[in-house]
């Protein structure tokens, strides 16, 4: 063999041991702003950290990934942490299996998301692979750590007179999505946001709910992304090649999907992990 085909053989096994073994754990901490129309001066710059798709036990390394997503999001001091489903590995035609990774997993995160800090606390939604193992034991579970569930639900948090509504909705797969967002009873002067795992519940929101912002994760980003192409697969409808992170054009309301924290298969391709940070301005 070639000195050449040495050397091409050693980069190779480089770039894939990189997009394998440390690509989906390096975590990182992204920072968007976000315009939500007559948003109150008390609730200018109010901070949302999101965790999506933890998926405990889909690297080599879940504990630390876990670890640093905490931190991350600690670190930011958000006035309110979010997360948006999927926190273990399942696969729905393997009951069995499901059922044992995540009876494997939770314990393990618990801890962990015990340890997250925001002055408004922590809100947990429900994503695909939690129904896998069982919605009401997640929940349960959730719970246990200290997070306030939203299924279909909303709560609000305040700011002297101002309010904000944070409705959290069912997964798109497998429950039933409130056409208002779970803020019905709102009055339409008070802005909102929506936690969706799936990118694809902002579709099934009314077009006479007020939305101002929809949160999701689901896609992973991708996972693989690559020039000129895209993301070859995104799981949703509504997000496209060029459209599987990030503002999402399509959406028929304002919508945001991060590239989440963990993977079910260990491998990204330009498309970090990422713990997303919020902020809340003035449109």
């Amino acid at each position: 063999m070639s000195i050449v085909a040495i050397l091409l053989a050693l980069a190779l096994l480089t770039a894939l041991a990189y997009v394998v073994l440390w690509a989906p754990i390096a975590l990182g901490l992204t920072r968007i702003d976000a315009p939500i129309a007559m948003l109150a001066p008390e609730l200018e710059g109010y901070t949302i950290a999101v965790l999506s798709d933890l998926h405990y036990g889909g690297t080599i390394a879940p504990a630390r990934l876990l670890a640093r997503a905490v931190r991350l999001a600690n670190g930011a001091s958000p006035d309110l942490t979010v997360i948006l489903g999927d926190y273990a590995l399942s696969h729905w035609r393997l009951p069995a299996v499901s059922h044992w990774l995540y009876s494997w997993a939770l314990p393990r995160m618990t801890n962990a998301l015990r340890g997250l800090r925001a002055r408004d606390g922590i809100v947990a939604i429900l994503g695909n692979h939690d129904y896998d193992y069982g919605a009401d034991a997640v929940v349960s579970w959730l719970r246990s750590t200290g997070a306030r569930v939203l299924v279909n639900e909303c709560m609000v948090v305040q700011r002297g007179d101002a309010r904000l509504g944070i409705g959290g909705v069912d997964d798109w797969t497998h429950g039933r999505i409130d056409p208002n967002g779970g803020c019905a009873s709102l009055a339409p002067e008070i802005p909102r946001v929506v936690l969706s795992h799936n990118p694809d519940g902002a579709l099934e929101l009314a077009a006479s709910a007020r939305v101002d912002l929809v949160l999701a994760g689901h896609t992973h980003g991708g996972q693989i992304v690559l020039p000129f192409i895209g993301a070859p697969m995104t799981d949703s409808s509504v997000c496209g090649a060029s459209s599987s992170f990030g503002w999402v054009a399509r959406s028929p309301v304002p919508l945001y999907v991060t590239t989440g924290v963990g993977v079910v298969l260990p491998l990204r391709i330009n498309c970090p992990a990422e713990v997303l940070l919020v902020r809340l301005v003035r449109a």
